[in-house]
């Protein structure tokens, strides 16, 4: 009975930490990609459309700074930003 309840409980816990490891990849995607098209609109002087995107970017980074993962996020969002800038440069 015991050993059940530790199971479910493990393997409880395992499917948490997946999706939220899952989570905070997407959420480093989309805050990546939000930050290029920034710099990108910046650019181009569309400042109302770089500062837009820039505020939808920061949003998801304070998300995990409120929850103490920042390093954890920004090795995932460092690695999609520059994925991203050399898509987009070929």
């Amino acid at each position: 009975m015991i050993r059940n309840i530790n199971r479910s409980f493990a393997i409880a816990l395992i499917s948490l930490t997946l999706v939220s490891c899952n989570s905070m990849k997407s959420d480093a995607k989309k805050a990546a990609i939000l930050i290029n098209k920034s710099i990108e609109k910046t650019h181009e002087l569309k400042l109302k459309e770089a500062e837009k995107r820039y505020l939808k970017a920061q949003k998801i980074i304070n998300k995990y700074e409120e929850k103490n993962k920042t390093e954890e996020f920004y090795k995932l969002f460092v690695a999609y930003r520059d994925k991203e800038k050399k898509q987009n440069a070929n």
